[in-house]
């Protein structure tokens, strides 16, 4: 068996394919979701089959409560995170860099009746500002994830939580898992198992050791 590392033309070769398999994964989620937009029926059947149970057990595992006030970053133009948390009663903030992708997303929220309960807005998660989020959710899309999950824990408070999804077996090729990002420093991590392979991690936010010696010395 051959354990050569590859040629740098060959690590060059892999990576395009990884980033045109991206490309066009990310074009094919798009285009089904752009479906979803523009029919109700399609869109509920989706958020059944892909979404329910499995936002369900995040929002448990978080332990976010109704009035909360979470971000979303990535919602895509079939915005079904940003809808689930809002039906549970969160105030949410739906984000994506696409001005067309949020066109959609504003159709699909007209449509599904949760249009005054999710505030979209275009941006970066490189440059985004997370202060005063009690949660913010990351879907799988989002890159580079780890410059923008740091700048999450950078901007959020103690207590706050940063959810992420883990993609399925076949895809950790292309997209970083999330054990590659669940040991942060200063956090708790919480891992959800979820169906077909998937996973979800729950960061929360820990004070850090000095504070928490005060708060401590505080209460003593």
């Amino acid at each position: 068996m051959n354990n050569q590392p590859m040629s740098t033309e060959a690590a060059y070769a892999f990576g395009t394919a990884k980033l045109s398999f991206d490309k066009i994964f990310l074009n094919f989620i798009k285009r089904l979701e752009t479906i979803g937009s523009a029919w109700p029926f399609f869109a509920r059947a989706y958020y059944r089959l892909f979404y329910k149970k499995m936002l369900q057990s995040e929002i448990k595992a978080s332990g976010i409560k109704p009035g909360m006030k979470v971000m979303h970053v990535g919602c895509g133009p079939l915005p079904m995170t940003a809808m689930g948390l809002a039906g549970f009663g969160a105030r949410v903030t739906a984000v994506d860099q696409d001005a067309g992708t949020l066109g959609w997303a504003e159709r699909a929220l007209e449509k599904s009746g949760t249009k005054n309960k999710v505030s979209l807005a275009s941006g970066c998660g490189t440059t985004l500002d997370f202060t005063g989020f009690d949660a913010v959710w990351l879907s799988l899309h989002v890159r580079p994830m780890g410059p923008v999950l740091n700048r999450v824990m950078e901007h959020v408070s103690p207590g706050s939580r940063i959810v992420f999804r883990d993609p399925r077996d076949y895809l950790c090729s292309y997209y970083p898992g999330a054990d590659n990002f669940s040991d942060k420093c200063g956090c708790k991590s919480l891992r959800v198992k979820q169906m077909l392979g998937k996973k979800s991690v729950v960061l929360i936010k820990e004070m850090p050791a000095e504070k928490n010696t005060q708060e401590l010395e505080k209460r003593t």
